[in-house]
C-alpha cells in the first residue's frame, strides 16, 4: 500500500531557495562555456599570434594588434568574473543542499541524480527521458509531495531514447560523446554487460537500461538507435511508442545529499495507463504485475488529488490509442450520481 505526504511549509521554502540557487548556478555554467579552453599568444616568424584552444582543437585569431589585445584581455577578465561567480554560487548551493538534506527533501539516489545531471550537461535530457519507477520522482516533485512506502525502490534506471532522429552531443571530451561514456565518467566501474548491449551495471549492481520503441516493421533501422559505435545499443520494446510520443514534463528533484537534478518524464497520465497495459501483458512477471498495478493506482490518486493540471477527463481519454483506452477504465473515477440514480432516502436526525 502506498500513500503520500504533503511537503511541509519549511520544505517548500527550502525547495524554492534551492531551485533559485541552482538556476543561477546553471545560468553561470552556460555562460562559462564562452570561456572554455585557453587563449594565448604564440610567436611565429618573429610575430605574435593569438590562439584559442578548446580541447584538442586550436584556432588562430590573428596577429597581435589593438583588436586582438582587446579580445585577449576581455577573455581573461570574463573568465575571472565567471569563476568568481561560480565559486560563490557553488558555496551557496552547498549550504542549501545541506539544509535540504536535513529537512528530508532528499529523495533521489545519488547515482540516479548524477546520471540526470550528466545527461543535462550533454543537452540530451529531453530526447532521452526517464521512464519506469524513477519517473515517480518527477511526478511527486510536480505534486509537492513525498511518496511513502517502497513505491520508488529500485536498483536500476530506464532511459527511453527517441531513436527516430539522431542525437548529437557537442562535448569537447570525445570520451563523453556517448551515453556509455557519460555514465563511465560518473563511475568508471560501469560496464556494458556481455550479451546485453543495451544495459550497463556498476560494481554495486546498479543497472542502467537504454531502451527505445520497437519500430514498425520491427526490422527497420532508425537514425538515432546508437550515438556512437562503442555506445549502448537501445533495446527495442513494444509499447514504448506511447511514452516517446507523449508530451513530456520537466521537474527538479533532490538527491539524498540535498543536491538538485533536472528530470524529464512522460505525461503522468500516459505513464499511468502504460503501467496498467504492462500489467496485462501475458508474459509479464507476476511480481512486476502487482507492482505495476499498485504504481498505476498510486499515480491515479496523485493525479486526482494533487495534479489537477492533468485532468482524467473525456478529452484525455479520446487521445488514447485503443490498447491504452481498453485498460484505463479501472483507473478512472466513477461518474457522479445523478439525482435519478440516488437511492438514499431522507431520514430524520434521530
Amino acid at each position: 500500500m502506498f500513500f503520500f505526504n504533503n511537503l511541509t511549509d519549511i520544505q517548500r521554502k527550502l525547495f524554492v531557495d534551492l531551485r533559485q540557487v541552482y538556476e543561477a548556478y546553471r545560468l553561470s555554467q552556460s555562460q562559462a562555456e564562452h570561456y572554455a579552453g585557453s587563449m594565448r599568444w604564440r610567436e611565429k616568424n618573429g610575430t605574435d599570434y593569438l590562439f584559442r584552444k578548446i580541447g584538442s582543437a586550436e584556432k588562430g585569431l590573428g596577429v597581435r594588434s589593438p583588436q586582438t589585445e582587446k579580445i585577449h584581455a576581455s577573455f581573461l577578465e570574463g573568465r575571472k568574473k565567471i569563476k568568481e561567480r561560480l565559486a560563490g554560487q557553488t558555496k551557496a548551493l552547498d549550504v542549501q543542499a545541506a539544509l535540504a538534506r536535513a529537512s528530508g527533501l532528499g529523495r533521489v539516489p545519488r547515482i540516479v541524480a548524477q546520471i540526470l545531471r550528466k545527461l543535462d550537461d550533454a543537452r540530451i535530457l529531453g530526447p532521452i527521458r526517464v521512464v519506469g519507477t524513477n519517473a515517480l520522482f518527477a511526478y511527486e516533485a510536480l505534486a509537492a509531495v513525498t511518496v511513502a512506502g517502497d513505491a520508488l525502490a529500485t536498483g536500476d534506471i530506464d532511459l527511453l531514447i527517441d531513436a527516430r532522429r539522431r542525437l548529437r552531443m557537442m562535448i569537447p571530451d570525445k570520451a563523453e560523446r556517448s551515453v556509455a561514456g557519460l555514465v563511465k565518467r560518473i563511475d568508471p566501474s560501469f560496464e556494458i554487460l556481455p550479451g546485453n548491449p543495451y544495459r550497463m551495471a556498476n560494481s554495486n549492481g546498479f543497472m542502467l537500461d537504454l531502451i527505445r520503441p520497437q519500430p514498425n516493421p520491427a526490422w527497420r533501422e532508425e537514425a538515432g538507435a546508437q550515438l556512437a559505435d562503442d555506445d549502448l545499443v537501445p533495446s527495442p520494446i513494444e509499447g514504448l511508442q506511447w511514452l516517446v510520443n507523449a508530451p513530456r514534463v520537466n521537474a527538479l528533484v533532490v538527491d539524498v545529499n540535498g543536491y538538485p537534478a533536472p528530470i524529464t518524464a512522460p505525461d503522468p497520465r500516459i505513464w499511468m495507463v502504460h503501467k496498467m497495459w504492462l500489467s496485462a501483458r501475458p508474459l509479464r512477471d507476476p511480481v512486476k504485475v502487482q507492482r505495476d498495478v499498485a504504481q498505476a493506482h498510486l499515480m491515479r490518486d496523485l493525479l486526482l488529488e494533487k495534479l489537477p493540471q492533468f485532468p482524467l477527463d473525456d478529452a484525455f481519454l479520446n487521445t488514447l490509442p485503443h490498447p491504452l483506452r481498453a485498460v484505463s477504465s479501472s483507473l478512472l473515477p466513477p461518474p457522479p450520481l445523478n439525482d435519478e440514480d440516488d437511492d438514499v432516502f431522507p431520514t430524520p436526525n434521530w
